[in-house]
């Protein structure tokens, strides 16, 4: 068998027909292990008979105890013969359990057969299965990973998705409590369809993995193939093998003798001749810096837990005593890891099961079909994938108004160093090496020759190849069905710590000049000083409901630019910055921040060679890449609120709506913003990706709606009921049922995670709820909270209770407000109501540039129809005077003045 684990799943619904046709399916021979639901069987004389009874290439197991009746057992599983398996006693015939033996792990799969509606059944299979993990584990005496697979029968937002009714809500709570003992997660994409009837589908078919596990998942879908049931087929595939870490030299930065690498690094550029070019500079230092550094930091010792051919021979002789002191030693050194205070936030890395974001890339699929051989053509795979060339022909800009350029002073030592010491000291660094923190404390000796070569860099518009050149890292984008194809990954781009200083101050001084002179439309949000999401999603639910008010309806339209950072046109970026006002001497030097960039990925641990990008846009991981985007599509942007339409963006996230009295009357209106839009595509090399592009009609009566399509593109795009905004599933009714149960799911597993980590003090355990489970469920309240009431609010109170008991480590069941007073956490509409008297006084304190203060500025007191829930925010605190409230404005002093 090969380095993956692949397995088959599916409901027969009893039909032996169906059941042969799986078996025999050519396409599945290399499947390691298939799992049966509801086979065809019948017992015969004492012997039990299924269609099929044998099979060439499959073991075939069935379940240690038959019932009495027609139909004696409800599950099975059929191994491969080429993998090793032992099955499992279960004293249940609708569970069938094995550990199948991998070239370096265990796993224990169960094939799980749960009747609905009954839930002493659903109480008995979740009893049987935790024994059967449990004794798995302690009989082993090594590492056993789990799998359940099967049929649940049972409904529930965290994996069915929000089409699950809050009836169906809590009828799984079993399963959950039987994932978090054991630390399982769901691994089918939520909402995925796996039973239909008729015009009714729904998820009841699961697939729950054990952390590590589902931490190497490399597909888990629904399979395309048809066998005649009402079950889809489900087919999961795992990378079976245990990664082996490059054990790199890693320097002791946190023992390094800084005094004596100072003294060192002072020596050398005292000799060292100051004049040359920005790139000799900057070779000159970063020798200095890297010679001193390397010499008299210590080195860490290698791991005594890295693997090692002799270690596991040894561990053969001994596995039991082995595998004992390991999870001793494991479970002290986790206690006395979490005795330290200050590793509570590294703990709260740990609270994403399931989605390990650095996951081993295997033989990718290409578009033509053939497939990746080695990591050198994974690593050719992925950058052309992560920067796709340009379109062959940009249209012309032609003549626009150009704004004389902003002045810009010469940049200080002050300015540099405030964005020196408010970076993250061990972030990630680029190929040098060098964290922040090497910086920082090496700056008494080179502050001077840093100042000086940022001064010549901006100057002279050059910028060293060092602060050019990416390590990109691959990582999985989250609930993605297929890791094997590059489209499932994301790059991320690990630069250079001194240039990325650098960029800050650029950041700093391109922010000042956006807002002090208003280079840039004001209803642009994102990457601004107090311009957030939520105020652009309030702002968005206001425009409706003053629409509303005024008898019109809402016509709105979404747009996502595909690969926004990678696919901006350079050319076009200066462009539009130099008409916006941004001085010479600075677009000098954005030029060559986009040029001759160069990158190598880093694919299992095997750095690729470096290469040169054609195309390289704006890099991910830069502090710059932002806010220079947002003058790429400033010109999209730049539209008025008023009654009859606007325009926001957040970044590459771009919505534009209009208003007229029924959905018909806007369809003009809408089609000349998909024509504005496409004209701004074809002038920028930019590209609108079509399946998410949304339109949606906003208005709480029938009649005003309507669902004829709009074309885009070729593509026919049609109006939906509810859509995605910033985060946000926003419904044409604002009632945001939907969007309440997504966040209570989101939530939910987050407070499942936190209840995973053993070990934790109520204190720790409380301020990771605080800092973790909480946000999750709350983000954007502001905009749903008045929804969220009577039995919309259960899913987010049983997150509540779920995270009250991570806190206190007991009550399995008991009453919300009991255990949110037990582990002294607020209610989660105390929570809300907070974030909305902070919000309510946050906008007070907005300057009238601001659009959000100046829609509440004209907000009228008193209206009986259709009252926003900001204007009830705004009901309830009227009797508080914010109108006396301080003006803060985003940049008070210039970066180049001097701080108090």
């Amino acid at each position: 068998m090969n380095r993956v684990f692949r397995m088959i799943q599916l409901n027969v619904r009893k039909q032996g027909e169906v059941h042969d046709s799986l078996m025999n399916d050519e396409e599945l021979q290399d499947v390691s292990v298939v799992a049966i639901q509801e086979p065809h069987a019948r017992r015969t004389q004492g012997r039990l008979l299924t269609t099929p009874m044998l099979h060439h290439k499959w073991t075939k197991m069935v379940p240690s105890t038959w019932r009495e009746g027609r139909w004696p057992i409800r599950s099975m599983l059929w191994v491969n013969r080429e993998v090793e398996a032992e099955q499992v006693r279960v004293e249940s015939p609708d569970l069938t359990a094995a550990i199948i033996r991998l070239h370096e792990r265990r796993v224990l799969v169960v094939s799980v057969y749960i009747p609905g509606g009954d839930q002493q059944a659903l109480r008995d299979a979740c009893n049987k299965l935790d024994t059967v993990i449990e004794d798995a584990r302690r009989r082993a005496g090594t590492v056993v990973d789990v799998v359940l697979a099967g049929d649940f029968n049972q409904h529930d937002q965290l994996w069915g998705g929000e089409d699950v009714t809050l009836v169906r809500q809590g009828e799984a709570d079993l399963i959950i409590d039987l994932m978090t003992e054991h630390a399982l997660s769901s691994l089918l994409p939520r909402g995925t369809k796996t039973w239909q009837c008729g015009d009714y589908e729904t998820t009841i078919d699961l697939v729950l993995a054990s952390k590590e596990l589902a931490d190497t998942v490399l597909r888990c879908a629904a399979h395309d193939t048809e066998h005649g049931s009402d079950h889809r087929m489900i087919e999961t595939v795992f990378d079976s093998s245990v990664p082996v870490p490059q054990q790199r030299e890693r320097l002791l930065l946190k023992n390094a003798p800084w005094k004596a690498i100072n003294d060192r690094i002072a020596r050398t550029l005292s000799v060292t001749p100051p004049a040359g070019t920005t790139q000799q500079r900057t070779d000159r230092l970063m020798a200095a810096v890297l010679e001193a550094v390397h010499a008299l930091t210590p080195r860490a010792r290698p791991s005594p837990y890295a693997k090692r051919p002799d270690l596991e021979e040894t561990a053969k002789g001994a596995s039991k005593q082995y595998h004992d002191a390991i999870r001793q030693q494991k479970r002290k050194h986790w206690d006395d890891f979490l005795a330290d205070n200050d590793n509570i936030w590294n703990a709260a890395k740990y609270l994403k099961a399931g989605s390990e974001a650095f996951g081993t890339v295997l033989a990718l699929r290409r578009t033509d079909g053939t497939t990746t051989s080695d990591y050198e053509e994974q690593a050719e795979e992925l950058l052309s994938t992560f920067f796709p060339p340009l379109p062959s022909s940009i249209d012309d800009e032609g003549a626009r108004p150009q704004r004389a350029p902003v002045e810009m002073p010469a940049i200080t030592l002050e300015e540099v160093e405030r964005q020196l010491h408010a970076a993250k000291s061990w972030k990630a660094p680029g190929d040098d090496g060098l964290p922040v923190i090497v910086w920082k404390q090496v700056w008494p000796v080179v502050k001077d020759h840093v100042l000086a070569l940022f001064r010549q860099s901006l100057e002279e518009g050059a910028l060293p190849s060092q602060w050019r050149h990416a390590r990109i890292i691959p990582l999985k984008k989250p609930g993605k069905e297929d890791y094997t194809i590059a489209k499932a990954w994301r790059p991320i781009s690990l630069l250079a710590t001194l240039g990325k200083v650098l960029e800050s101050v650029v950041v700093e001084r391109i922010s000042h000049m956006v807002e002090k002179h208003g280079l840039l439309p004001t209803n642009h949000f994102g990457a601004r000083k107090q311009r957030s999401a939520e105020q652009a999603l309030v702002l968005l639910q206001e425009q409706i409901y003053t629409a509303w008010r005024g008898r019109r309806t809402v016509s709105l339209i979404s747009f996502d630019v595909k690969g926004a950072y990678n696919g901006v046109c350079k050319e076009r970026l200066l462009q539009r910055m130099k008409a916006r006002g941004i001085p010479q001497k600075l677009l000098r030097w954005v030029e060559a921040f986009c040029s001759e960039r160069t990158a190598s990925i880093q694919v299992n641990g095997q750095a690729s060679k470096v290469q040169e990008l054609p195309q390289a846009g704006l890099p991910q991981g830069s502090p710059l890449s932002p806010i220079l985007f947002l003058f790429f599509n400033a010109d999209l942007v730049q539209r008025r609120i008023d009654t009859y339409g606007g325009a926001i963006a957040f970044v590459d996230d771009f919505t534009a709506w209009v208003t007229g009295p029924t959905a018909q009357s806007n369809r003009e209106g809408i089609n000349a913003i998909i024509r504005d839009a496409l004209d701004w595509e074809r002038r920028s090399g930019a590209t609108f990706e079509a399946e998410k592009t949304a339109v949606i009609h906003f208005t709480r009566k029938a009649y005003k709606s309507a669902t004829e399509p709009f074309v885009i593109k070729g593509q026919s795009v049609s109006p939906k009921d509810h859509v995605k905004i910033l985060g946000v599933l926003m419904d044409a009714r604002l009632k945001y049922h939907k969007h309440i149960a997504r966040a209570a799911a989101k939530g939910l597993e987050a407070a499942l995670e936190l209840r995973r980590l053993r070990g934790l003090s109520p204190t720790v355990a409380r301020q990771l709820f605080t800092a973790t489970v909480a946000p999750t469920v709350d983000y954007a309240s502001n905009v749903w909270m008045h929804a969220c009431k009577d039995k919309l609010v259960r899913p987010i109170n049983r997150v509540q209770r779920i995270g009250a008991q991570a806190i206190v480590g007991t009550f399995l069941t008991v009453a919300t407000w009991v255990a949110e007073a037990e582990a002294h956490i607020p209610s989660a509409q105390e929570r809300f109501w907070k974030r909305a008297v902070k919000l309510w006084t946050d906008i007070h304190a907005l300057p009238e540039t601001n659009p959000l203060r100046r829609n509440t500025s004209r907000m009228r007191k008193f209206r009986r129809q259709y009252r926003s829930p900001l204007f009830q925010v705004a009901e309830a605190l009227k009797d508080i005077d914010m109108e006396q409230m301080e003006t803060i404005w985003p940049c008070i002093l210039a970066p180049w003045e001097k701080r108090v």
